[in-house]
């Protein structure tokens, strides 16, 4: 998740182009699957008369990476007030590098006319790279015959006779697209003539400044671009808590809204319990009353004439408690059988039996399976 945009440190890109008259070009074969660099310095020792450090030189790789475009310069060509300008730049490189991602269609030859030299690449069809480059340098403005003469030798250096030609001129630029540095020439009117897009991997070998002074730039870029990572990184982290400190804000505060909420429905709440629970107890005087007489009048039924209750009580809403006595002491179990075959009593116990003077006392507990229906009563 990104929540800044991913800001490039090189943007603008600011690039100088060196005339490419004063540079002698070769283009190489490379091998694909090996670095380019590599291959490019080796090249550069056979083919240039001075060793590569008294050389400003530098190389564009084509797109299917089996050859490359190798541009080289003495030292000595170049002022010292040009190469002390070159510091400030974030890239130095000839200005035929424009040319290099035109890719006409058919065999063709692209000419970068300039006030006092022509710069031309050749395609020989639909490949993505010239078959050959050519340049050179004029006393004045190149003028018709001129061109003609330029065109007819880049053609013969490329083995394209009778090759339509396109002259070009503009104003040139670079920008970052992504990882791509995209190079453009465009007219007075700012429409885009012709476009170089360079990847990423390929953009350090443009530039034809010291090896030592580039590589100390890179280091210097790289760390400039990691502490910006570092400090992007940690706004990220800043705006991540910040947004969980609002959603902890807000919810805090939706919770102290509920509590309001809550405190100020609580005497009605209060009130609905305390209605609620007077419907309860009146339900359950009106449904659930204790029915003693239907109680008794059932166990009241298969009693022996001979036995009598003393006393009797409720325990719970299924439960009797009764003392009786009886002058016949076989009634008493003759009771008990009698209300074990009751289907609505759920236990039958007879305690504390004793027998004094010809009267049996005993204790009678009896519990309901279900509160009895309702029912009439029944005397002894």
């Amino acid at each position: 998740m990104r929540f800044l945009p991913n800001f490039n440190l090189h943007a603008p890109v600011a690039v100088q182009f060196a005339p490419t008259d004063r540079f002698f070009l070769r283009l190489v074969p490379l091998a694909p699957d090996l670095p380019a660099a590599g291959q490019v310095e080796l090249a550069l020792e056979g083919l240039a008369p001075f060793p590569p450090a008294q050389l400003y030189w530098g190389y564009g790789v084509a797109p299917d990476r089996k050859s490359a475009l190798v541009y080289a310069a003495h030292r000595r060509r170049f002022t010292p007030e040009e190469a002390q300008a070159w510091a400030r730049a974030d890239l130095v490189l000839p200005d035929i590098i424009l040319l290099l991602g035109a890719a006409p269609a058919g065999p063709a030859l692209l000419v970068l006319a300039g006030d006092h030299r022509l710069s031309g690449a050749a395609w020989p069809g639909s490949a993505a790279w010239p078959a050959a480059v050519h340049t050179r340098a004029y006393p004045g403005l190149p003028d018709e015959d001129t061109r003609r003469q330029f065109a007819a030798e880049l053609a013969a250096k490329a083995g394209l006779p009778g090759a339509p030609v396109r002259y070009v001129s503009g104003a040139p630029g670079a920008r970052r697209e992504g990882d791509q540095l995209i190079f453009t020439l465009s007219d007075p009117a700012g429409a885009v003539l012709v476009s170089t897009p360079v990847a990423r991997a390929d953009q350090d070998g443009l530039d034809i400044r010291d090896r030592a002074f580039l590589a100390r730039r890179r280091r210097d870029l790289q760390r400039g671009e990691f502490i910006w990572k570092v400090l992007r990184t940690g706004a990220q982290a800043a705006a991540v808590a910040l947004v969980f400190e609002a959603g902890a804000l807000t919810c805090s505060l939706v919770n102290r809204l509920l509590h309001v909420r809550l405190a100020a429905q609580a005497p009605l709440v209060e009130k609905l319990e305390t209605a609620h629970g007077l419907t309860s107890r009146v339900d359950e005087l009106a449904h659930r009353r204790l029915r003693f007489f239907e109680m008794l009048n059932t166990i009241n039924e298969p009693r022996p004439h001979s036995i009598q209750f003393t006393r009797t009580g409720t325990n719970g809403h299924r439960g009797l408690e009764i003392e009786a006595q009886t002058n016949s002491a076989d009634d008493v179990g003759t009771y008990e059988a009698a209300l074990h075959k009751l289907a609505a009593l759920d236990k039958v116990e007879i305690r504390d039996l004793r027998a004094r003077d010809g009267v049996t006392t005993f204790a009678l507990s009896v519990a309901f399976k279900d509160e009895p229906a309702p029912g009439g009563g029944g005397g002894p």
